[in-house]
């Protein structure tokens, strides 16, 4: 029998002719058909890698606080401020002007709007009523606050008199804050405003940067770890994975809330103190699966034939069985990190996660105006269903397409 030669065409021939079949997985191309294979025969898997492409492109694009995505909604706390206070500011000047003659004289109404009190106790205490009374002089001065007032529907002219519409303030709230808040999806707010006034587009971009931040880190951090220890263990057998089991048992036996409350009570509120306590919640059930398998592995023949031409077993972990760990460490990646996106949440909702926007903390804030303003839960929890169900049926596709024993069954 001849040796073949280096020629990768002729070791092709070669082993065609010893009935063997040439590999073509291999390389970029061989990437590629797998994936387009693996999009056309799991519906729910290729469904969830749109979603979570759809996620990941929304929180590349948005780009610091208030930047909505490519700065599409973008929002400034004092714009926002300023916006409020002008159309509280029209909602009291039309309370004031309610039951004037419409030929009401400028010195009349310069007498009227440069009284702060028509403003109320709140805009007085927070120091914005004298920005108000100039707002309104200027329109005084120009001529146009009667016109400026039924242009905004604050007023309407009937039988010559004026009358307040007095349909503003839907919260039931008297703070020029909140005078902008909770406006409905328009052209100019596409999922409408939060009780402060923000737009919602921009607050639900904001919050898929954070939940993709802390998911990815934590997962990557706890099945990170949980790998390590699992792989050192599965190997090593004995009295080190008898330790290692018992204190895994210790940590899954300590209720996850319960830590995660104490986490939350130590430190302060912020990204990073979340990702680590996620983080530690990912490592026992990582390296449970990961023990596992490195014990099935371990056994192999090839495994014995590296051990028996003297192969360190640092040297047998990461050759040899590591590399066979990869296919359920993707599915164990994908599903952890909808889990831990969906805890964030729900820490943020309690009040427990961080100070940043989260779709959790959104959530929560809309409860109170759920029935008549029910896009202020809406959209975050719209948002986080679609990121977490891409996550899981992806995690599942891939289960099925990587583990030999489901391969074909569904």
């Amino acid at each position: 029998m001849s040796e073949p030669s280096a020629d990768a065409a002729t070791v092709e021939e070669f082993a065609a002719s010893q009935g063997l079949r040439v590999d073509e997985s291999a390389g970029l191309r061989g990437a590629f058909r797998w994936f387009l294979g693996f999009m056309r025969q799991k519906r729910l898997g290729a469904a969830g890698v749109l979603l979570v492409f759809f996620w990941s492109v929304i929180a590349v694009g948005t780009v610091g606080d208030g930047g909505g995505w490519l700065g599409v909604g973008r929002y400034d706390s004092r714009d926002v401020f300023e916006i409020a206070s002008a159309t509280y500011a029209d909602d009291k000047l039309a309370n004031a002007l309610d039951g004037l003659d419409e030929d009401v004289s400028d010195s009349s109404l310069r007498e009227i709007v440069s009284d702060p009190e028509i403003f109320g106790a709140a805009a007085i205490d927070q120091g914005v009523a004298g920005e108000m009374v100039d707002y309104a002089l200027n329109h005084v001065q120009e001529g146009t606050l009667v016109a400026q007032l039924v242009d905004e529907e604050q007023i309407e002219i009937r039988g010559g008199t004026i009358h307040d519409v007095d349909a503003l303030l839907a919260t039931g709230t008297d703070n020029p804050l909140t005078a902008a808040s909770l406006q409905g999806p328009s052209s100019k707010h596409w999922l409408g405003t939060d009780r402060a006034g923000h737009d919602l587009f921009s607050r639900v971009t904001e919050g898929a940067r954070l939940s993709l931040y802390i998911g990815f880190f934590a997962t990557l951090i706890g099945v990170g770890a949980g790998t390590v220890i699992g792989l050192v263990a599965g190997s090593l057998g004995g009295t080190v994975d008898l330790t290692v089991n018992r204190i895994m048992d210790a940590i899954q036996s300590y209720p996850p809330i319960v830590f995660l409350l104490l986490i939350a009570s130590l430190t302060d509120p912020s990204a990073l103190w979340v990702t680590l306590a996620l983080s530690v919640l990912g490592i026992a059930p990582t390296n449970r699966i990961v023990r596992g398998s490195v014990i099935q592995i371990r056994e192999m023949p090839y495994v014995e034939a590296a051990r028996t031409i003297g192969a360190s077993s640092i040297r047998i972990m990461v050759f040899h069985i590591l590399p066979n760990l990869f296919a359920p460490l993707i599915v164990i990646f994908s599903i952890t990190i909808g889990a831990f996106i969906l805890a964030e949440a729900a820490l943020s909702f309690l009040g427990l996660g961080t100070l940043d926007v989260s779709w959790g903390k959104m959530i929560a804030d809309g409860r109170q105006f759920i029935v008549y303003s029910p896009w202020t839960s809406l959209w975050a929890g719209l948002a986080l269903t679609s990121l977490v169900f891409g996550f899981n049926v992806l995690g599942d596709a891939l289960r099925d397409v990587l583990d030999p024993r489901l391969r074909g069954s569904r």
